[in-house]
């Protein structure tokens, strides 16, 4: 029975320790994945490697069943809204206060960046579907996010950041052609394999979200190795890591409890109120890390939040599982007795 508990904790959380591990691994020895090493990750991991993960996404995109959910819009609307006009508004002010408590510039720019990015799809439809909500909602409105992540992400955050990218290396439109062709192009190319090469793509699939993970954790190794080859270990007192933590976990709660009341206030049904809490709350390491190197290749900082997001709302979602459960089961009986009296 033990084994057995054991097993179960690494296949649920085997990628979070996964990333602890790629930052070690990086401390001991950056000259193997640093950029003038023999990995040659430039090449390897962020180009070849975000070509893959994209690539995935668009075999994994079923264009049929976004088209069947437009009676839905409004829900969809509400989560697009919240994940991009809202959650940046809500992350620059936690931007602002974190700055002023610690003096980290670059984490805090990061926190900011962490509001415009787009929710992701495999964490958010896992725990609607642990729930039981409703999980075609997580899942298109997910996929939905990320396509228009790409486009939005970039320009919201030289909005935000007074129409420069890195501290003036990179234009706006210079990044665009860069995320047109690492990350659009490869979603294109792959609606193209799902339409005409079906038997491939769903033989494949079933290993995407693994190949997804490796892909970010070798991407993580080789950013720190960079980092800490360049510059040794990151200025950052346990101290401040400690506020990031406490600021990361109090925001999260709080999307997760204005999502929930809200919905509730909205007289929405119980299991699509699963789907907005979460996948509204939620942010993508896959479609984020990639976006975030492109526009700020220099900077490791500004993905620290990030990183520490991710993990965050795994375990959060976890956690409250059994406590949405045992709402949703209140909840449907009391919305099929309210339906049932107005009939």
């Amino acid at each position: 029975m033990i084994a057995f508990d054991r097993q179960t904790h690494l296949s649920k959380y085997w990628f979070l320790y996964g990333i602890f591990f790629s930052i070690i691994l990086a401390f001991i020895y950056p000259e193997f994945g640093s950029t003038e090493g023999p990995l040659k990750p430039e090449w390897t991991i962020k180009l070849l490697g975000t070509i893959i993960i994209f690539l995935l996404n668009g075999c994994s995109i079923r264009s049929e069943e976004l088209y069947r959910t437009v009676l839905q819009y409004r829900i969809h609307l509400f989560i697009q809204i919240f994940s991009f006009i809202i959650c940046p508004f809500l992350f620059t002010i936690l931007s602002t206060i974190y700055r002023s408590l610690t003096y980290q510039y670059q984490v805090a720019i990061g926190i900011k960046a962490l509001g415009t990015l787009p929710s992701p799809v495999s964490t958010a439809a896992y725990v609607v579907r642990a729930i039981g909500g409703n999980e075609a909602i997580a899942m298109l409105n997910s996929t939905l996010g990320s396509l228009l992540g790409t486009m939005l992400t970039p320009i919201l955050l030289y909005m935000m950041l007074g129409g420069t990218f890195s501290g003036g290396q990179h234009s706006f439109i210079h990044v665009l052609i860069s995320l047109s062709s690492t990350i659009l192009m490869p979603i294109g190319i792959g609606q193209f394999l799902r339409v005409y090469f079906p038997l491939v793509i769903n033989r494949v699939m079933p290993y995407a979200n693994t190949i997804n993970n490796w892909i970010l954790l070798s991407n993580i190794y080789v950013t720190f190795c960079q980092t800490f080859k360049q510059h040794g270990p990151l200025h950052f007192t346990f101290i401040d890591f400690l506020i990031l933590l406490m600021t990361i976990f109090c925001i999260q709660i709080f999307l997760i409890i204005v999502l929930f009341f809200t919905c509730r206030k909205s007289h929405v049904r119980p299991n699509d109120t699963i789907a907005i809490v979460f996948c509204g709350s939620q942010k993508s390491l896959t479609s984020g890390m990639p976006i975030l190197q492109m526009i700020f290749p220099e900077n490791i900082s500004i993905t620290i939040p990030l990183l520490i997001y991710h993990p965050m709302q795994i375990i959060i979602g976890n956690y409250l599982t059994s406590t949405f459960q045992r709402w949703l089961k209140d909840a449907k009986y009391d919305w099929h007795h309210r339906i049932s009296r107005r009939v």
